[in-house]
């Protein structure tokens, strides 16, 4: 609490010099906000040697997916407080080849404004994010069989370009570690998809 209202206070006697282009909740006039939403979208790839799965089953068939790199499209929304402190909830579908994945996950990030500090050659905005994520991976492919659902750790950080008052152009590099366990008792190869995979992508961020 001590924090929150010291961040408050510094808010209220510094409010940030007005530079063009940035943000309105980073300029210094009176529709200056504490707290606004966001909601954005980004679209491109999750990755990982872990998604190829090969294994033999109980009855000698073997179960085997070669797809390791999904086309991955997301939802974004949730709150900025202060600037800097971003809480965040997505809902994601990934596709490739006969396998869909769909995530859902919870972000708590830190949004800086280097440009403010050093001017020209960098990101209007830097946002370092982690949180958790749940999600379901399935093959469509007759007598496959089913994965569990898994939970997992997600970790990334954020660039932003600002386009207007509301609007800026993101691009987004982000680690996750996630397991989805086969269902069906095995004799050899692989017993889960997933681990540790990457996600790479670019959207755009609208805060109001």
């Amino acid at each position: 609490m001590a924090i929150w209202m010291a961040v408050a206070l510094a808010a209220a006697v510094f409010p940030p010099e007005d530079v063009d282009g940035l943000p309105r909740s980073l300029q210094a006039d009176p529709e200056w906000k504490a707290v606004e939403g966001v909601v954005a979208a980004r679209m491109g790839i999750w990755t990982g040697h872990g998604f190829e799965f090969s294994a033999v089953r109980t009855d000698n068939t073997e179960a085997k997916s070669k797809q390791a790199t999904f086309f991955t499209a997301s939802l974004l929304g949730g709150v900025q407080l202060y600037e800097n402190v971003v809480l965040l909830g997505t809902y994601e579908g990934d596709i490739a080849s006969k396998v869909t994945v769909q995530v859902g996950g919870a972000y708590l990030g830190w949004r800086e404004h280097p440009k403010q500090r050093y001017g020209k050659g960098v990101p209007d905005e830097v946002m370092i994010y982690a949180g958790a994520v749940v999600g379901r991976f399935k093959v469509h492919k007759d007598d496959f069989g089913t994965f569990d659902a898994g939970v997992g750790f997600a970790g990334g950080v954020a660039l932003g370009w600002v386009l207007t008052s509301h609007l800026s152009f993101q691009l987004y590099g982000e680690y996750r570690l996630i397991e989805f366990d086969y269902d069906r008792e095995i004799t050899s190869g692989d017993d889960s998809v997933g681990g540790s995979t990457l996600l790479i992508a670019a959207g755009i961020d609208f805060r109001f």
